[in-house]
């Protein structure tokens, strides 16, 4: 089993190249300014949306950025709406940044293994690591591309089937540098069709490892299963509403560990508490639906002297 820890992506390390600007005027997005607003006026701050819950009008409360104490009585943060920029850095996976035809991030986060994104609506993704300060035209020390096509399961689907595309991606292996810079890349063959990200994590992948071994831990048996958070009400005459919502995962998985790691395992799961990450159960690809963004919690038991078992339960964002 393979958990990310993430490192929290500040806007200071969104760097040029990037396409989706801090400010996207084009998905209506419109910047404060000192000045009076009407009630209801939404406008972006630090890489979220505000909206004016009392009417502003005047010094000195004009002069008040959203994020000051003396304003908390005329402007609200809308946590459900980062900005385009900042929407693949917040805690869920349906607030999407969005860009026609392609988008590219260019990062520089630091120490970091493993990349993880979700929410993905590409046909192409192209992800490049460069060293700080690289010279235009230098080569990357690390590069992967793939096609966000799946396979098909078997030869009618191939043939006749409506081949799907994958909406994530999880790689590790990345150079590991005080600073790097690392350039994201999600293009579609329609140059009018949107690519969206919706969750992007950047981190350190921490596995557990069966014990005497350099491969997952993770027993048959582990199961995934949808969680709705749609509307179904039954009338009294048979009848019903009906309103589809968004689809979360539930992951629970038995994972063998050599007993000498149990200490470092319940501290990863301390440290994660309440804090979303991606998890996968197994990076073999007939495994790879087991695994989402979410929250995990689980029990570290001393089975014997030389193995110890970990039960993980994950309950998958939205």
């Amino acid at each position: 089993m393979n958990i990310l820890l993430p490192i929290t992506i500040t806007e200071a390390m969104i760097a040029a190249g990037t396409t989706i600007p801090a400010v996207d005027a084009g998905m209506g997005e419109v910047a404060w300014v000192a000045g009076d607003y009407a009630l209801g006026a939404r406008l972006t701050y630090k890489g979220w949306t505000w909206q004016c819950t009392k009417a502003i009008a005047g010094a000195p409360v004009n002069a008040y950025t959203p994020d000051d104490p003396r304003a908390s009585q005329h402007w609200e943060k809308d946590e459900n709406s980062p900005t385009n920029r900042m929407a693949p850095f917040d805690e869920y996976v349906f607030t999407a940044a969005k860009q026609r035809g392609g988008l590219k991030y260019v990062l520089t986060p630091p120490f970091f293994n493993g990349v993880a994104m979700y929410g993905v609506e590409a046909d192409q993704t192209d992800i490049k690591v460069y060293e700080p300060g690289a010279a235009p035209g230098a080569p990357p020390i690390h590069s992967h591309g793939q096609t966000m096509w799946e396979q098909a399961f078997g030869e009618w689907e191939y043939l006749f089937g409506n081949l799907d595309k994958t909406n994530k991606y999880t790689g590790s292996g990345y150079p590991i540098r005080p600073v790097s810079s690392l350039e994201i890349t999600l293009s579609r063959s329609d140059p009018q069709a949107m690519a969206e990200l919706g969750y992007l994590s950047i981190g350190q992948w921490q596995q557990l490892l069966a014990p005497l071994s350099d491969k997952g831990g993770t027993e048959f048996g582990a199961e995934v299963s949808p969680k709705r958070y749609g509307l179904w009400k039954a009338n009294g005459d048979g009848t019903y509403l009906r309103q589809k919502g968004r689809v979360a995962k539930l992951i629970t998985a038995s994972v063998l560990i050599n007993a000498k790691d149990a200490p470092r395992v319940s501290r990863l799961l301390e440290k994660i508490i309440d804090i979303p990450v991606a998890v996968e159960a197994s990076d073999l690809p007939q495994y790879g639906h087991i695994s989402t963004v979410g929250f995990v919690t689980g029990t570290v038991r001393a089975e014997r002297a030389t193995y110890a078992r970990v039960n993980i339960k994950v309950e998958g964002n939205v």
